[in-house]
């Protein structure tokens, strides 16, 4: 059912499609390959199929040790076989609740785990879930322990610090799935097992339907959405209204839509989603701060500008980086201050400029 490719298919995909990459790394003297991709276009995956492209997110070989993480799958109505004519009459054999954390996957080095992200072992994410591991023996046991049945747990990594979307107030290691490394199989009942070893994992719905989930979609908080497996493994994201609209605020955080944020007095929409804890409230912080800064004492400036005379204001600032912005202000009033900074800061470069940060 699942069609999992050798390390010469992965290459071949890669050599032949833009959209796919390999990622050489060396890790503990051992040569490692990660194969992922660039975009996510639904063509690209099908066009390489047979090849085993739907496998090339994450996955990893340690020398020629195959180490799978989830194959790719969509949300629904994003891609052909996903939309909900294609679900609405199939029944659903399992439904969890989708962690909005970053992907962790095991591997296997010499006997010893070690936990990296998709593309690294090197990042926060993978530092820390390796520290929980280490520090919880029972995890550990329980990872060395499926892959001694010659099958792979994968984590989400939750965090306030390295927060997505949705605001966990603690670092977890959640098990989201396990696979057979030789088939791909999933092992749909991973829970029961888990459970004995302390090992945390999503909350599972017992729905049937798709329309109810589409309802619940609607009106639940405080959750990413669900993963949906449907009769003949077919895995479907499905999304709350509500994290839609707070990932298209908080996924890609940039300078321009911070300072439009603030210009239109709706910064208080980051504050209120934001773990006061994250990087990227960090960074929000830092971009307004920087941005206030600037703002106000331009503005400052340009109050005064309004007491010269013509003569006197074209002396002292024909040469001024922000004149065109000052003699605006001084022939129609202060009131145009504003929609000139806006203007000038709604694209990234121009934010980047006013800055300084090129």
């Amino acid at each position: 059912m699942f069609i999992l490719p050798s390390k010469e298919d992965a290459d071949f995909i890669v050599n032949n499609s833009k959209q796919f990459f390999r990622k050489d790394d060396s890790f503990l003297d051992k040569n490692i390959s990660i194969y992922h991709y660039k975009q996510a276009k639904f063509e690209e995956f099908e066009k390489f199929k047979e090849k085993g492209s739907y496998e090339l997110r994450g996955l990893t070989f340690v020398e020629n040790n195959r180490f799978l993480a989830l194959h790719k799958f969509f949300e629904l109505n994003q891609a052909p076989g996903w939309m909900e004519e294609d679900l609405k009459d199939k029944k659903i054999i399992k439904a969890s609740e989708k962690i909005d954390g970053s992907l962790v996957q095991p591997v296997l080095i010499e006997r010893k785990i070690y936990l990296k992200t998709k593309l690294s072992f090197d990042t926060y994410q993978a530092k820390r879930a390796n520290e929980i591991m280490l520090k919880n023996s029972s995890v550990k046991d329980y990872i060395l322990k499926k892959f001694k049945e010659n099958k792979i747990p994968i984590f989400e990594f939750v965090s306030p610090k390295t927060q997505v979307v949705m605001n966990y107030k603690n670092e977890e290691l959640i098990l989201i799935q396990v696979r057979d490394l030789n088939t791909g199989e999933y092992e749909l009942d991973f829970e029961k097992e888990a459970k004995k070893y302390n090992v945390k994992t999503p909350k599972n719905y017992d729905v049937k339907n798709l329309n109810e989930f589409l309802k619940l979609a609607e009106r639940e908080k405080d959750k990413e959405g669900w993963v949906l497996i449907f009769e003949g493994m077919k895995f479907v994201k499905v999304k709350t209204k509500e994290y839609l609209k707070l990932h298209k605020l908080l996924a890609k955080i940039q300078p321009h839509d911070i300072i439009q944020a603030i210009l239109e007095k709706k910064d208080y929409e980051y504050e209120s989603v934001l773990n006061k804890k994250s990087e990227k409230y960090e960074y929000f912080s830092d971009t307004k701060t920087r941005f206030l800064k600037k703002y106000n004492a331009l503005k400052k400036e340009a109050k005064k500008v309004l007491k010269l005379s013509k003569k006197e204001f074209k002396k002292r600032y024909s040469n001024h980086p922000y004149y065109e912005l000052f003699a605006l202000c001084k022939n129609r009033g202060i009131e145009e201050f504003d929609p000139w900074i806006k203007k000038h800061t709604a694209r990234l470069k121009g934010a980047k400029k006013f800055l300084e940060l090129d």
